[in-house]
């Protein structure tokens, strides 16, 4: 469950990100601010901590943000959670369903350990975990077998639970009573698709690019809730050696309620205009420029660094994301007040990843800034009902240090 985080300072700065003040948050983790700019740049640096790892830093900065839109950040801090509030229960589910003469895959929108066909009739997960606040609800997940029937035939069903409550079998029984309709697909590239249903994924699959047809829950209970999200890639360049690791693709998503649009999604086969010797878009001063690559109006600039904690002297987590348009200058260039002595533009970069974003719907710098001032990620969208995100492009490349 998400509470409070206070570990988080943010920088108002200037065009050449100099900080001109600091602000911090109130005891409920919001941080206000006036100015009469009606853009501004900003850098939220936040304390970070995830699983064993030692405590670090995350790092995010938006240039020419609209001072009017209301920010949101996300941090991670494990060893803060608090899981009183939560109650998590794990047990099997038996999947009763009709006869099966083999299985070929199942789908869970939960983790489990394994599974198994007990009989032609019965497929049982091991070890699923589900979670939910105290006296709440428990979420909606599915459950779904594919395989073939006796008379060689492509068959798929599915079944619904809400409702986790343990008890003395330590086995949930969940009925399939959903069964999968067979979608024929055009000429298309190899993609994954699932279908999201609230802020939950079910029915996930990768479809291999000589597959003519494909197995649809396209009736269950909640499909008017649902909505198809299928992506694509096409991988350019892929390296590695004993120095690290290089790669350059093209991704599309396209979200939608049709099943049929959602599957007609295609990257880019076109090869992205970029350095692939000495990727010199990014200069050792700070600036940037992927204007070569056509169409796409912002990029999103994150670095790993090999850091040292100033107090140890140990190594410490420290990333840095940076969202902006095309061209330009990163903030790091403009240095850390307060962070000097952790990060600056000279230390050693262990990783960097680079995303250059179209969305179908706008070339607004503004509009894109926005999008992701709201928390939204490259790899996470908090609403897959915003047209922004429903038809999107990106260019990936990334370099890796070992």
């Amino acid at each position: 469950m998400a509470t409070a985080f206070t570990d988080v300072e943010l920088l108002l700065q200037d065009d050449t990100w100099q900080t001109l003040s600091t602000h911090t948050p109130d005891e409920n983790g919001v941080i206000s601010l006036v100015t009469s700019d009606q853009f501004i740049n900003y850098t939220l640096v936040a304390k970070d901590q995830k699983g064993s790892d030692a405590e670090g830093l995350n790092v995010v900065s938006f240039y020419q943000a609209s001072s009017d839109t209301p920010s949101h950040y996300q941090a991670q801090f494990d060893s803060l959670v608090d899981n009183t509030t939560c109650e998590c229960v794990t047990q099997n589910i038996e999947l009763s369903h009709r006869p099966f003469a083999s299985q070929t895959s199942v789908t869970s929108s939960l983790a489990y350990n394994s599974w198994q066909m007990a009989d032609e009739e019965i497929t049982l997960f091991e070890g699923v975990n589900v979670c939910r606040a105290i006296d709440g609800s428990w979420p909606l997940h599915s459950f779904s077998v594919s395989g073939f029937d006796s008379n060689d035939k492509a068959i798929a069903v599915a079944g619904f639970i809400d409702d986790f409550t343990s008890n003395e079998d330590n086995t949930w029984q969940v009925s399939a009573f959903d069964v999968a309709d067979s979608v024929d697909l055009p000429s298309h590239q190899e993609f994954s698709t699932n279908q999201i249903i609230g802020n939950t994924t079910h029915f996930s699959e990768l479809v291999a690019e000589d597959v003519a047809s494909l197995l649809v829950f396209d009736t269950h209970s909640y499909i008017s809730e649902a909505v198809y999200q299928s992506q694509a890639s096409v991988t350019f360049t892929e390296s590695n050696s004993i120095f690290g690791s290089t790669v350059i693709k093209t991704h599309h998503q396209v979200i939608s309620e049709i099943a049929q649009e959602s599957f007609a999604v295609k990257a880019s086969e076109k090869k992205p205009t970029i350095d692939e010797q000495a990727f010199s878009e990014i200069k050792a001063n700070g600036n940037y420029n992927y204007t070569e690559v056509s169409g796409y109006p912002m990029a999103i600039i994150t670095f790993e660094f090999t850091a040292y904690d100033p107090g140890t002297q140990l190594l410490m987590p420290a990333q840095w994301t940076f969202y902006g348009p095309k061209s330009g200058t990163l903030a790091i260039s403009g240095g850390l007040t307060g962070y000097e002595d952790i990060i600056d533009i000279e230390t050693d970069k262990k990783s960097t990843d680079v995303y250059l974003i179209k969305s179908s719907v706008t070339n607004n710098y503004q509009d894109y800034i926005s999008y992701y001032q709201a928390g939204n990620s490259v790899s996470q969208t908090l609403d897959t009902s915003d047209e922004f995100i429903r038809n999107i492009h990106r260019v990936e490349i990334g370099i890796k240090l070992n």
